[in-house]
């Protein structure tokens, strides 16, 4: 239940500063990440 909630991701992530620019960039990548995994899939023909 916790788990579900993300507590304990968020408990994480605020336990030490992290820097705007660091927020920024981590967001960045992520998303770069996630359009890798769409245009993998895509071209694989597993997107269907």
């Amino acid at each position: 239940m916790v788990e579900k909630e993300g507590i304990i991701r968020e408990w994480k992530k605020r336990e030490y500063f992290e820097k705007p620019s660091a927020i920024r960039s981590r967001k960045i990548k992520a998303i770069e990440r996630k359009l890798l995994r769409k245009t993998r899939k895509v071209r694989d023909g597993k997107g269907y």
